[in-house]
């Protein structure tokens, strides 16, 4: 079986965190791991954030960094290039009209996701993915010459509607989306989408330009690589070893403080009954336990053996790291005789008429 370690490289999502904290140091840590046992990693990079970040500090703004942020996320994603890691492209639409004021970052909350991004500045969905795909490009092609960001996910998971971002990654060339995860589901003020009638039984399907989470009978322009999930218990995610550090050391959980409690109005019989119930959650290689991995390989050997032969994975570098876990994770794997693969090489393994 294959497995695809899979980073969302960027800051919160309310525009707080610090770029050498929550990126560099913790990526590094992964990237050295991942080196040592030859792993290689996609690390999605939330370009309009990145621009933003650049255009401060083009135009004298430190935003209170000693060492040059800009200059340190670009060596990170060359020097990771160079040593066999994919650098693809991941969206949050709140950083387009991102303003530094009164040192901190103000993102646009009303234009949270991509899928129903409205156009602003200038830009439309199609500007978003064409920049993005260029900019990131323009970073890793000088390192090497024959790079092509293939690959999107939308910044949490809010791909849908996706019509308008399938006709706009094959008009600049994206040929791969990694932004669903079966079961998932969100109605919220922010996120909102709803993949609960997605099947866990598919490595990847051909998109069908209406709606991404159904199979194309057509169309093979664009590839849906989902997101593993697994349908457990919520009480088994909220309370696992490190999202508690987490919540003691007043630290964000990945999908930033921004989404409102789903329990804030709830009475603690309801909050009970909350956390006990079930929810598909994806598979996060750098927040959960051993014991929450075991789980998921459990559940993939004991209902998806004879379906699966790719499993994505996804890390947020600014969430407490679980190195341990991480590392006894990387040894089951290689225990089972499993692979760990790119999002760049499963492209060229799962579409093999197109190589890329």
């Amino acid at each position: 079986m294959n497995f695809v370690l899979t980073l969302d490289y960027e800051l919160f999502g309310d525009g707080s965190g610090n770029v050498f904290r929550h990126m560099i140091e913790p990526t590094n840590r992964v990237l050295q791991i991942c080196d040592k046992y030859g792993i290689k990693t996609t690390l999605f990079l939330e370009v309009v954030e990145y621009l933003k970040l650049k255009q401060e500090w083009d135009r004298g703004n430190t935003m209170g960094y000693q060492n040059n942020p800009v200059e340190a996320i670009e060596k990170q994603l060359q020097d990771a290039a160079v040593n066999g890691h994919d650098i693809q492209l991941h969206i949050h639409p709140q950083w387009v009209d991102a303003r530094y004021e009164n040192e901190e970052w103000k993102v646009d909350l009303s234009n949270w996701r991509l899928g129903s991004f409205r156009e602003t500045g200038g830009y439309t969905i199609e500007r978003l993915l064409e920049e993005g795909k260029r900019t990131i490009e323009s970073i890793i092609c000088p390192v090497l010459p024959d790079y092509e960001c293939i690959a999107l996910r939308a910044g949490g998971y809010n791909i849908m509607p996706s019509d308008t971002v399938y006709k706009a990654m094959k008009k600049t060339g994206l040929k791969l989306d990694s932004s669903v995860f079966p079961g998932g589901y969100e109605e919220g003020e922010l996120s909102n989408y709803d993949y609960r009638f997605v099947s866990d039984k598919l490595d990847y399907w051909w998109a069908n330009p209406e709606d991404m989470t159904q199979m194309s009978g057509n169309h093979r322009e664009i590839l849906e690589v989902p997101i593993f999930a697994m349908k457990d218990r919520r009480w088994r995610k909220v309370f696992n070893y490190h999202r508690l550090k987490s919540m003691f050391l007043s630290t964000k959980p990945a999908t930033s403080s921004l989404s409102k409690s789903k329990t804030g109005k709830m009475s603690y019989g309801e909050k009970i009954k909350f956390l006990w119930e079930k929810e598909s959650f994806t598979w996060d290689f750098f927040l959960y336990g051993t014991g929450l991995h075991h789980r998921f390989f459990n559940y993939i050997d004991n209902k998806l053996s004879k379906e699966r032969n790719y499993v994505v994975l996804i890390a947020h570098p600014k969430s407490p790291f679980n190195e341990k876990a991480f590392k006894n994770l990387i040894k089951r794997v290689n225990k089972r005789n499993g692979s760990f693969k790119t999002m760049a090489r499963c492209y060229t393994e799962m579409n093999p008429q197109n190589n890329h």
